[in-house]
């Protein structure tokens, strides 16, 4: 850690778009005690408040992927401060954290799929949760030939859309898929996520439900 940060506290949960349906959730610095940043360089960002997240859109956090853009701000502190800040930016206010003096250092990132027919032994399984986000995960093709239909899991072939693709997340914290397990006849046990609308057909498999999906609600759509 920098000693620039060191022991500083970080402010509340804000959130950036990552695309039309996803926001991302992260704790930074208290950017605006650093010199050379005001409140308008964070508005600048796209930074919002969870309470502010647009009806009916996705909230994650701690993804590994996908990531939103990441800018840059030099400070200009004297030596022997810190002379330069990062944070993510909404992936469509770049043109804004632009012309408020932010650079561009690293590009909005998505969710990499392993297909079934890839030579190696593993694909990408993708758990459904209530909020519609499909949580991806690398499951071993056998595993996933002989449980995935049980347990309501996809393969990547069935990601087709824009609008699928801007739902897929993996490697988070929230949103994150209810496990279950079942006896195997050798006596073994397996384990793995479930696509939660599935929770009933697993139950009757016999597969035992360990833990619950994880979500951050959103405010409904107003289609009013």
């Amino acid at each position: 850690m920098s000693s620039y940060t060191r022991g500083k506290k970080r402010s509340n949960l804000v959130f950036v778009t990552i695309n039309d349906l996803m926001y991302f959730g992260f704790k930074p610095k208290d950017l605006t005690s650093l010199p050379g940043v005001t409140a308008a360089d964070i508005t600048a960002l796209g930074h919002v408040q969870p309470n502010a997240v647009a009806a009916g859109r996705l909230k994650i956090i701690g993804a590994s992927a996908p990531n939103p853009p990441r800018v840059l701000k030099k400070t200009g502190a004297a030596a022997g401060q810190q002379q330069s800040v990062s944070t993510f930016c909404g992936y469509n206010n770049i043109g804004l954290a632009q012309a408020a003096g932010w650079t561009l250092s690293k590009s909005r990132t998505g969710v990499s799929l392993r297909a079934p027919n890839s030579p190696r032994q593993s694909l990408t399984a993708i758990a459904e949760l209530s909020d519609g986000s499909l949580y991806c995960f690398p499951m071993n093709k056998t595993d996933f030939e002989s449980y995935g239909a049980a347990l309501g899991l996809k393969n990547s072939t069935t990601i087709t859309t824009e609008a699928e693709r801007n739902k897929l997340v993996s490697g988070a914290s929230i949103p994150y898929p209810g496990r279950a397990a079942i006896l195997l006849p050798n006596g073994s046990t397996f384990s793995s996520f479930f696509s939660t609308d599935s929770q009933g057909d697993a139950s009757e498999a016999g597969y035992d439900i360990l833990s619950e999906e994880k979500i951050l609600a959103s405010a409904p759509a107003n289609n009013g």
